[in-house]
């Protein structure tokens, strides 16, 4: 799974700050020093990590007495834990969603509920946000990077044959019995890098699944996550469709050929985060026009959540920082209108609603759609513990391979899992 982690977190998550410490308030103000406040961020400088770059300028200008210091890629799990668990010398960290869980159970995150509340947070940002964040009903974070899943598709193949947006999985099936039959591959995935079928699945298991009782059971022992409703469905779902749409030679493929077999007209239909928006852009012909499903494609009759969606990095306040206050005034700045219009202008989907728009008929959809996201939406594999998550990616591709009926997938996977 560290492979799936440093792949989704690369595309999803982006570079490092620091705001360092310094010694007791009235010292600096003594010796006329300004307080340094550290903020970690998974970033690097060019992408993302510029964009804090430039908010944290602007909070200085407005803040005098207070430096922020940057730095960049801080991805290291082992320096995570010990920055968090033992040395505190860091005030604001990026951290995964997973990670939240598990810091948070442990009592080494603060509570920030009553703030996010004070701000109006929960209201002003995008659910998914403000939800990577949570955990036992309090916020302990909020994610920075809003991306939904969708499904992109070739429009002008889909005018051609008179194919219409499918409402659910039979229509899905129908469209792709007709795209075959016209030598087309109906869904073109890069199943050799896993985590692209994680981010398909998250899709299924939101509407079959959601995420209570996998962030309940988060820790537990195998029995518990046996339990888990509905999962074994996703997993009957997902084989449904890899059956019926997907090619068995799509585990010869990585992300990028998958892009690339899209906008070449090989593939109508590319199940992926919306952040491929970028790459599709940059591989695209002239001439070539796609779009993405304007509304959910119903897995189930009863959806626990209609979309799957994905917040980034969750930027959370160690239990240990020595400079708590400081932190949540630079956070209040980070989700104001002025700093996350930086992020638009970099071209991301900022974190509060408002200062997103778009003329583009692509973008105004996922911006729709990530304004339907809930608690449920989370990408369920980012929910997991990464020797779970690591074993469901293996499994979704040996379904794939046709190597493992679904039936078996949930209880393969924590087999393997807990190494039973």
């Amino acid at each position: 799974m560290k492979k799936y982690v440093s792949v989704i977190t690369a595309v999803i998550l982006f570079s490092c700050f620091i705001f360092s410490g310094c010694s007791k308030e009235n010292k600096e103000k003594d010796k006329g020093e300004k307080k340094t406040i550290k903020v970690a961020v998974m970033y690097d400088k060019k992408n993302q990590g510029g964009a804090y770059e430039e908010i944290a300028k602007e909070f200085e200008k407005n803040n005098e007495d207070t430096k922020v210091e940057i730095v960049y890629d801080f991805n290291d799990e082992n320096k995570v834990r010990e920055t968090i668990f033992e040395k505190g010398d860091i005030d604001i960290v990026g951290i995964k969603r997973n990670e939240v869980i598990e810091f948070a159970k442990s009592g080494q995150l603060l509570d920030i509920t009553d703030f996010i509340d004070e701000k109006e947070l929960s209201k002003k940002l995008y659910k998914i946000c403000v939800s990577y964040g949570k955990y036992n009903g309090k916020y302990y974070g909020i994610g920075d990077m809003p991306m939904s899943i969708e499904w992109f598709y070739n429009d002008s193949m889909f005018k051609k044959y008179n194919l219409n947006e499918p409402e659910d999985i039979k229509q899905l099936i129908d469209i792709s019995n007709k795209l075959k039959s016209k030598k087309i591959t109906p869904i073109g995935i890069g199943a050799m890098d896993g985590w692209t079928l994680s981010l398909l699945f998250g899709y299924i298991s939101a509407q079959t699944t959601g995420i209570e009782t996998l962030t309940s059971n988060y820790g537990s022992d195998v029995k518990s996550y046996e339990k888990t409703p509905n999962i074994s469905n996703a997993f009957s779902i997902f084989g449904k469709i890899a059956y019926y749409c997907i090619p068995k030679d799509s585990i010869d493929i990585n992300y990028k050929k998958s892009i690339e077999e899209f906008v070449t007209g090989k593939s109508a239909i590319l199940p992926a985060g919306s952040w491929a928006l970028e790459a599709i852009e940059q591989l695209k012909p002239a001439g070539f026009t796609y779009q993405v499903f304007e509304k959910p494609v119903n897995m189930t009759q009863q959806a626990v959540s209609k979309y799957s969606a994905s917040a980034g990095q969750v930027l959370v306040i160690p239990s240990k920082s020595k400079n708590a206050e400081a932190a949540k005034k630079f956070m209040e700045f980070l989700f104001s209108e002025d700093a996350q219009k930086i992020f638009v202008n970099k071209g991301y989907i900022a974190s509060l609603k408002s200062v997103n728009s778009s003329e583009d008929s692509v973008k105004r959809r996922i911006l729709m759609h990530l304004d339907e996201s809930d608690d449920n939406s989370i990408l369920i594999i980012d929910n997991m513990e990464p020797k779970i998550s690591e074993a469901v990616t293996n499994v979704l591709q040996d379904i794939i391979e046709d190597r493992i009926q679904p039936v078996e997938a949930w209880k393969r996977a924590l087999k393997t899992a807990f190494k039973q």
